[in-house]
């Protein structure tokens, strides 16, 4: 097969996947920040905090995607967690300012952060990234269908329908005046938590800046609880944090955050009937993990 798009369509899975060889090159282990050269170099005016770095080394290209980093701070030694909410609020209006640019070209926007070596992070200034991509990716595809699916059977949105039943249960960790956070009882890691908009909006374009500043709130209770765990002994917890969001008006905005630790000193790794066939095990009860989360929550407030 003759390739001529970083795209690669698998038959067989009927999916899409990204073929990036010039990655296996990109900076591990160096002593020189690229994102701190942002400010020694001028290419940020003085007393930027919060901006996009163009990727260095982008997985796609126009007109098939783009690629950026979100830088969250000047800091080099700050973590998500030492940010405040106003610190955070102000990475949440650049996602979003992001999500309305790259949408307008591309049909998928995927906003994320990878944090902790464990999994791979490999800059250490505080910073997350950002793929526009022409193609759904497959995950984001099947929630769409879930949703068309529902929305024809007139039972309408299935996430509004989830936030409603996990509503003050056993499942629900937080909440705040616009924003909950669940471990619903089919997550995949012990700690994973889903953050759910009160409000039905597709995409973090439509949020309000109150949504979004409740939406920071959220995140550093969420990940400083994490790092309470067991008085501290996951700290720094390792996680994968994502946004869903689709120009759909029948989707519904919403965030997730796989935390990879899963005891102290344990990590969750993908496991071969994870990663092989995609039936994960959960060898917890996501009641008692959530009970362990709100009260490392309350410990961290």
């Amino acid at each position: 097969m003759e390739q001529s798009t970083p795209l690669i369509w698998n038959p067989i899975l009927r999916q899409y996947l990204v073929n990036a060889p010039h990655r296996m090159s990109r900076r591990e282990g160096t002593t020189q920040c690229p994102f701190c050269a942002d400010i020694t170099e001028g290419r940020v005016p003085e007393g930027t905090q919060v901006w996009l770095h163009p990727n260095d080394f982008p997985p796609l290209q126009p007109p098939v995607g783009e690629a950026y980093v979100v830088i969250y701070n000047r800091e080099h030694e700050k973590s998500f967690t030492q940010l405040t909410v106003d610190e955070v609020f102000a990475v949440t209006k650049i996602w979003r300012d992001l999500y309305r640019d790259l949408s307008s070209r591309y049909p998928a926007v995927m906003i994320f952060e990878n944090s902790g070596e464990a999994i791979g992070q490999t800059q250490h200034h505080p910073h997350g990234q950002a793929y526009g991509v022409s193609v759904l990716p497959p995950v984001l595809e099947r929630k769409l269908e879930t949703t068309v699916l529902e929305h024809e059977a007139g039972r309408g949105c299935p996430f509004c329908r989830v936030r409603d039943e996990l509503t003050n249960s056993d499942f629900e960790v937080a909440n705040n005046e616009t924003w909950q956070a669940f471990l619903p009882p089919y997550v995949r890691y012990p700690y994973e938590t889903h953050l759910y908009l009160k409000r039905h909006i597709p995409n973090i374009a439509q949020a309000t800046d109150a949504e979004l500043h409740d939406l920071a709130a959220m995140l550093l209770k969420v990940i400083r609880g994490y790092n309470a765990l067991f008085d501290g002994a996951m700290a720094p917890m390792p996680y994968l944090l994502g946004l869903h969001q689709l120009e759909d008006e029948r989707f519904h905005f919403h965030v997730e955050i796989l935390a990879i630790g899963r005891a102290p000193g344990k990590l969750k790794f993908a496991a071969s009937s994870e990663s092989i066939w995609g039936m994960w095990t959960n060898d917890s009860a996501p009641q008692q993990k959530a009970a362990e989360l709100r009260q490392a929550i309350e410990k961290g407030a």
